[in-house]
């Protein structure tokens, strides 16, 4: 089965959003995301349990948020350079301490991808529930799309490298 996972896709919902009166501090951020339900219909049964217990432990990384993208996180989606993918936010809030992000994303290559992400966030924690449908380019042989859903979690661990 062709790769549908879009790995980065959960710090790029973090950083499509423009924050309101508590604005996320700059510096390094770890994040960890944790899957507990991955549906793959028509996947081969040895497939999806090797999906599953691959996406349903604990996935950490560490990223620096710079000044400019704390001050304006949209403009980190705008940059093609990033990462590629070409995202459409609508009825989407991060703002006084609350996140409900629904947005669609097309990744080259990779297909697109459909996400909501519901929680709650200060200036050094983000806490959220998400939940994404994916599906590969067409044409694509195999299964046409992959269900997720899971937790965020993320803080800030101090400044950036110098």
């Amino acid at each position: 089965m062709k790769k549908l996972m879009l790995p980065a896709l959960p710090m790029v919902i973090l950083f499509a959003c423009s924050p309101g009166p508590v604005s996320l501090q700059p510096g390094m951020w770890e994040t960890t995301v944790q899957f507990s339900s991955i549906d793959v219909p028509g996947a081969p049964p040895a497939e999806l349990a090797a999906m599953r217990a691959m996406m349903s432990r604990p996935q950490t990384r560490s990223e620096c948020m710079t000044p400019e993208q704390a001050a304006n996180p949209t403009q980190r989606m705008m940059n093609p350079g990033s990462n590629g993918n070409a995202c459409q936010f609508g009825d989407s809030t991060f703002a006084a301490g609350t996140i409900r992000v629904h947005g669609t994303c097309q990744a080259p290559g990779r297909g697109t991808s459909q996400t909501n992400m519901e929680g709650t966030y200060t200036a050094t924690t983000i806490q959220a529930t998400i939940s994404s449908e994916i599906h590969p380019p067409a044409g694509t042989q195999g299964p046409q799309s992959v269900r997720m859903t899971g937790t965020i979690s993320a803080h800030r661990t101090g400044d950036c490298p110098a």
